[in-house]
């Protein structure tokens, strides 16, 4: 096959980047079966073992090769990129040296960066407008700037500001992190839940604020929560009633979601307007946002996740959600 050779739009594949283990990617290439539509599947997780890639200035492409022979030139095979879930590649188990094996994972992330640089194909969405767009503070801020309510927010080292903001706001406190989702130990992995912190805990631990930059806010009482995802032109508004479910009424996620009552409801036209708006600042197509509707009726942004995830939303409600996925993809 001539690298050089440039693929007519016909030929064109979807190229998704994920992992082995996605069942939101699985889905859709059910339908992709279905209705003939090409794509070139690329996961991550075992790079080195199953993928020969070049990247040769000749050809101006970077070419993938699995180990079934099927061959992906990027971009000129491209006919948009959906930016998954991939994960970190594992570097070859004949290598043991941690330092080499970290050397090996480092270069090896920083060539499948070299795709998010071309911007003349499609991106759902770009990695790198995924990780502009993801920092909670500036989305608090931006949320506020474009007219939406959001939580009075404060990030500080400091144990006397912390203290200052805890009489601000009554002693109605939530803590959450900034970035990480998670660590492990030598034992087990845990999550990080926003955290609502009870008087006591709170005085015998404020003084440890000064350890880590930490992310407090108001805890604002909920009526029930939204999960708002946007694919595309299409948006899908699920309604959560986290507050009739034991566990779930500070963060749903605690309890498995089958037992919070999920369904599908209408957002107000302005509210979605402003998502919207958000969505166009960052440059993104899809986007899932977290927002709380107060027993006044007043609709609260928590967060955008650039990259959240939906199926479990289809799977309970039966909204429509990978048909969307696709038309997004493929129009």
């Amino acid at each position: 096959m001539d690298a050089a050779q440039v693929t007519s739009s016909a030929q064109k594949s979807i190229l998704i980047i994920t992992e082995k283990f996605d069942p939101h990617a699985d889905h859709v290439i059910r339908t992709f079966k279905t209705d003939g539509i090409a794509f070139y599947r690329l996961n991550t997780n075992d790079f080195h073992a199953e993928i020969k890639v070049e990247a040769s200035s000749a050809a101006a492409s970077i070419v993938f090769e699995d180990p079934q022979g099927r061959v992906h030139r990027f971009p000129d095979d491209t006919r948009c990129v959906w930016y998954r879930k991939p994960v970190n590649p594992n570097p070859p188990q004949s290598v043991t040296d941690p330092t080499a094996r970290g050397l090996i994972l480092a270069e090896t992330l920083e060539l499948l960066a070299y795709l998010s640089v071309e911007r003349r194909v499609p991106w759902f969405n770009n990695p790198d407008d995924n990780r502009y767009s993801q920092r909670k503070f500036p989305q608090i801020l931006l949320a506020r700037e474009l007219g939406l309510r959001v939580p009075r927010t404060l990030i500080t080292n400091d144990p006397a500001r912390v203290r200052a903001f805890y009489r601000e706001i009554e002693g109605r406190l939530l803590c959450k992190s900034m970035k990480e989702q998670g660590f492990r130990d030598e034992k087990d992995g845990y999550f990080i839940f926003s955290r609502k912190v009870a008087p006591e805990e709170f005085e015998q631990h404020a003084d440890q604020v000064a350890y880590c930059p930490t992310l407090f806010q108001e805890y604002v009482e909920k009526a029930f929560e939204l999960r708002i995802t946007v694919i595309g032109d299409e948006l899908f508004c699920c309604r959560i009633n986290s507050q009739t479910a034991k566990g779930a009424e500070t963060d749903w996620r605690r309890i498995d979601p089958s037992q919070v009552e999920h369904e599908m409801m209408s957002l107000p036209a302005e509210i979605e307007a402003k998502l919207r708006r958000m969505l166009t600042h960052y440059g993104l197509r899809y986007g899932a946002f977290d927002m709380i509707v107060t027993p006044q009726g007043e609709y609260v942004f928590l967060e955008l996740n650039p990259n959240g995830q939906w199926l479990w939303m289809e799977l309970m409600t039966g909204a429509k959600m990978t048909d969307a996925i696709v038309r997004m993809l493929t129009t």
